[in-house]
């Protein structure tokens, strides 16, 4: 069977820039034309993907996937530490240009969810100490994340895709707000950011929007009930509770 690239991409679960950028920069995927010059992806290319995916999640950059999958055979180490120390390192020196550059590039090599679950959180964890210094490196990376992912929510919305709304919800963290928004960045969703709930939220303001609401703990029976109040005013409600 052959798939468009956005039907492709949505069964793989990598954006379509993605996918371009495996072809054209790195060699990855080779699909057949249709008659008017368009991509066509089989259930062989899905399987591919599938693969290079199980590579990304190793922390192997991309650049090096095209290798791995001629030789099966060879050991790979997962690069997530390293690239973990070398952002460290970057934030240490006050090499904040450098730092944002590797957080830049890592989400072309990576896919979003990785690079939060392997590399941001992660490293949020390891400077997480009540230190003047800490909490400045920690300040300093978060201002990375939230300026990163809204580079990537701004480019999403020259596409065509369904509205979300990402808010936090009784969380003290509100980084974890845009580490939840990144994550879901590249998948054909308009995403807009309130970190914080206002003590009086106009929900009519967003009747067409899917609203993912971030919060931790388990919710109380008050919570729950408010939550059922909410659902009638927008299109669906997920909450995602760390």
């Amino acid at each position: 069977m052959n798939y468009s690239i956005g039907e492709f991409a949505r069964l793989c679960g990598i954006n379509a820039t993605t996918l371009r950028a495996w072809q054209r920069r790195y060699g990855l995927l080779k699909p057949q034309r249709s008659d008017g010059g368009h991509r066509l992806y089989s259930d062989d290319d899905i399987q591919q993907a599938l693969n290079i995916l199980d590579w990304l999640k190793k922390g192997v950059p991309v650049s090096k996937v095209k290798m791995l999958l001629d030789r099966p055979e060879e050991e790979y180490t997962n690069q997530w530490i390293f690239l973990q120390e070398k952002l460290l390192q970057q934030l240490t020196a006050g090499r904040i240009d450098a730092a944002r550059n590797t957080i830049y590039d890592s989400g072309r090599e990576y896919p979003r969810e990785e690079l939060v679950t392997q590399l941001l959180r992660p490293l949020r964890r390891k400077i997480s100490a009540n230190l003047a210094t800490t909490i400045t490196l920690r300040a300093i990376l978060d201002g990375l994340i939230i300026a990163y992912t809204s580079f990537c929510i701004e480019g999403d919305k020259k596409a065509p895709g369904d509205n979300y709304l990402i808010s936090g919800w009784h969380l003290t963290d509100a980084c974890e707000v845009w580490l939840e928004a990144l994550q879901r960045t590249g998948q054909n969703k308009r995403i807009d950011v309130l970190p914080h709930l206002p003590g009086m939220l106009a929900l009519d303001m967003f009747p067409g929007s899917h609203w993912i609401l971030i919060t931790a703990g388990k919710l109380t029976s008050t919570q729950v009930k408010q939550t059922e109040q909410w659902q009638n005013s927008v299109k669906s409600l997920e909450i995602v509770i760390l």
